[in-house]
């Protein structure tokens, strides 16, 4: 198979197998009828009881609810905070007051059982929400992009590490301080260049398509092209990302990159990856309360059959990400360098 047939095929059969799904992720929406509507912040339904294994209903005093809604539902245990999710699926009017619900549950964190007595609650998630604690359960897969990046899967690790396998939101941008645009051209499809290299002379592209995506599982192909400045040779990298979910904290990342064709130099550019060079990668996120990440893991570079590694802490706020780094292109190297050793970085991108 050619490379450009390798290309047209990913595109033609990624958003087909992007839909199959082995369980339900965290999807927030709205109904139609509710995008203008104010929602009171205090309203709340008490869980009453429960119907079935993922039914349950709940009775309230306020009027804000509606079928289709995706509310949260918080622990009435100090500390645990929000976790789950359910739909209102039904909504009857008692007569004398209130309101009874019926619910169905979405996602459940592994940690916490639903009792009686639990809130529900509308949900925003717009910015900071100390009640809703990090855990791989509640990460958002869908939803309106003005939610807070704290809560979205990580598109990226930093231009050291290496992306996921996750594309961004459809018309969604991931910009970095050095000048690289994503663009969610679809959900499934999310295409970048490096703005002031274009304009150097250093051509380049990208794109990442979501080949499968389950709760647990992501699998996701994308190509990475540069021209070499002053040069007539061009580099082109196939990139494999593998995440999965491991435990309620803990999300790996794997990621294979093979340079299918390279320049004479490109060993000395193995601080980054897909660019002339072929590497294997398998790290680890943890997810903190407050949704910071901590990343750490190992990397094995092909060129020069050497085990480097990186130990990074990333900030998240609403859109803007912030990192820092300690890396190394060889760990038997104790020497600062990026060639061959030792390096610090720090990172920042936005993403909206």
């Amino acid at each position: 198979m050619t490379f450009r047939a390798l290309l047209i095929f990913l595109l033609w059969a990624a958003p087909a197998l992007a839909s199959v799904d082995e369980d339900v992720p965290v999807v927030l929406r709205e109904p139609a009828s509710v995008d203008t509507r104010v929602f009171r912040p205090e309203a709340r339904a008490r869980v009453e009881s429960f119907i079935d294994s993922k039914t349950l209903r709940a009775i309230s005093t306020y009027n804000d609810w509606f079928i289709g809604e995706v509310i949260s539902l918080e622990s009435q245990t100090p500390g645990a905070g929000i976790i789950g999710f359910l739909e209102v699926t039904g909504i009857e009017n008692k007569q004398d007051g209130t309101y009874e619900l019926t619910c169905q549950l979405l996602r459940q964190s592994r940690l916490s059982f639903i009792q009686v007595g639990d809130q529900l609650m509308h949900l925003d998630l717009s910015s900071t929400n100390e009640r809703y604690k990090g855990t791989t359960d509640l990460i958002v897969k869908e939803s309106n992009k003005d939610i807070s990046a704290k809560y979205k899967p990580l598109f990226t690790q930093g231009v050291a590490v290496g992306e996921t396998a996750q594309t961004l939101w459809e018309d969604e941008y991931l910009v970095t301080w050095f000048g690289q645009v994503n663009y969610g051209l679809k959900s499934w499809l999310t295409v970048n260049t490096v703005v002031p290299a274009d304009f150097l002379g250093a051509m380049n592209a990208g794109a990442k398509a979501l080949i499968y995506e389950s709760y647990s599982n992501t699998f996701a192909m994308g190509l990475n092209f540069a021209k070499i400045p002053n040069q007539t040779r061009s580099t082109l990298n196939l990139n494999i990302h593998w995440d999965s979910i491991s435990s309620e904290s803990v999300v790996s990342h794997t990621l294979l990159s093979m340079a299918l064709f390279s320049f004479e130099d490109a060993e000395d550019t193995t601080a980054i990856k897909s660019l002339g060079t072929s590497s294997f990668q398998t790290g680890y996120e943890f997810i903190l309360d407050n949704w910071d990440r901590v990343l750490l893991g190992p990397s094995y570079n092909f060129e020069k059959k050497a085990v480097g590694g990186y130990l990074t802490y990333l900030k998240i706020w609403d859109k803007f990400h912030l990192s820092f780094s300690l890396n190394a292109t060889d760990v038997a190297s104790l020497k600062f360098s990026p060639v061959d050793g030792y390096y610090l970085l720090f990172d920042a991108y936005w993403r909206f």
